[in-house]
């Protein structure tokens, strides 16, 4: 249960990641958009919707 509860931090954390990789590179900007808005969504709201936590840097729910 920790690792599912774990899952979409790791993804988030992961798109943030390429999407600051794409900024660097600076070649597309709506990859660079895309990647950083669903990593952002993954970390701080998916953990909300699902109940498991409050998401990364938020105090918890219950």
């Amino acid at each position: 249960m920790f690792l599912i509860d774990l899952f979409p931090l790791m993804i988030g954390l992961y798109c943030v990641t390429l999407a600051l990789w794409e900024l660097r590179e600076g070649h597309d900007r709506k990859r660079f958009v895309t990647l950083m808005f669903s990593g952002l969504v993954l970390v701080f709201v998916v953990p909300r919707l699902l109940g498991v936590g409050a998401g990364l840097f938020l105090p918890g729910i219950g």
